[in-house]
């Protein structure tokens, strides 16, 4: 696996913030210094038990989100694949089902879904789950109940929705693993700041009090691309609170806000880059922010994930714009049609 696949599973790992609440030592890898390191799912790097769910159960879905990672399915694939395990077999690799069912997901092998052995086998049976999932169109923007059930046809199709919270839950807290450190691609592997300052108001961040680093920022900006009917966030401009959503300005700042934990609606982008420094492009990392403050509406501000590959021309980031709402798309750096950009980091 080249690194710059390794990274892009790192920008979008969701991590675990427990050090992070106490100031501890540097998220998701050891301290300052350290190698920007997280141990493979399976390994003793994840939660040993999260909430009611015990060591067996997270280390399963630590292994499905893992799989899910190194196979490039987006988050919210992770999300869905992690539900349908609680219901089907409340994440223990159990050898036994209705009729001939097994293994986390209680696939069959009479229906085509592999051998015995095989969907024993967390990873192989977490493949073939995505598998079919990345066969549905517009998988990402169906309800969760809907896509679990178009893959399992379930004899029980709306029971995997209650699971969504907890699923949720389980990959927010769940560490992955991903190992960057390949110097020719010159910073595409750089660690993330351990804590972002803020507030940790918007639902589903991590522990009260902190807001998490990059994995965290980016894992907030990723809902709104599915929070709004199973589609994305559209585009609004308002001051008034009842167009708001989830208490945050459905622009562009109000949308990086959330992301970066902040307290809604928002600040403008001259706010956030009045509470940012200003850093170069080779220092650009995940949760970095390309801004230019124009007032009257004619400013912007984008989310940066990562670079598109070594030249550096382009990346992809999140932003809120006025053609279809909430984004994460390839932009040309710095910006499309040469508009201009300052680049920033919020100040810690």
């Amino acid at each position: 696996m080249t690194t710059r696949v390794l990274y892009a599973l790192f920008a979008v790992a969701i991590g675990t913030v427990a050090l992070c609440a106490t100031g501890g030592a540097m998220l998701l890898g050891g301290g300052a210094g350290s190698p920007c390191t997280m141990p493979l799912a399976g390994s003793s790097a994840h939660p040993a038990t999260v909430r009611s769910y015990d060591s067996e159960q997270v280390a399963n879905a630590a292994t499905i989100i893992s799989v899910g990672a190194t196979d490039g399915i987006p988050v919210r694939g992770w999300v869905i694949a992690v539900a349908v395990a609680l219901q089907e077999s409340t994440l223990y690799n159990i050898d036994h089902g209705d009729r001939d069912s097994l293994g986390l997901f209680q696939q069959r092998p009479s229906q085509g879904w592999g051998t015995p052995i095989q969907l024993l086998d967390p990873i192989y049976a977490s493949r073939r789950f995505y598998q079919k999932l990345v066969a549905i169109p517009n998988w990402q923007n169906l309800e969760l109940t809907d896509a679990g059930q178009r893959v399992q046809i379930s004899a029980y199709p709306d029971a995997y929705a209650k699971w969504e919270p907890d699923a949720t839950m389980l990959v927010t807290t769940t560490t992955i693993s991903a190992n960057a450190s390949d110097p020719s691609l010159d910073g595409l592997g750089a660690c993330p700041d351990p804590c972002l300052t803020g507030s940790a108001s918007y639902p589903s961040t991590g522990p009260r009090g902190c807001i998490g680093g990059a994995p965290y920022v980016l894992a907030r900006a990723e809902t709104w691309l599915h929070a709004w009917g199973g589609g994305p966030v559209p585009y609004l401009s308002s001051g008034n609170p009842t167009n708001w959503f989830r208490g945050y300005r459905r622009d562009c700042s109000g949308y990086v806000s959330m992301a970066l934990g902040l307290d809604g609606p928002g600040l403008n982008t001259a706010g956030l880059a009045n509470a940012s420094t200003p850093i170069s492009k080779q220092q650009l990392r995940a949760g970095d922010l390309l801004i230019n403050t124009a007032p009257d509406l004619r400013g912007h501000v984008v989310l940066f994930d990562r670079w598109t590959d070594a030249t550096k021309t382009s990346y992809l980031g999140y932003e809120q714009s006025g053609d279809g709402g909430t984004h994460h798309r390839a932009i040309p750096f710095p910006y499309f049609g040469r508009y201009p950009m300052g680049l920033y980091r919020l100040r810690q």
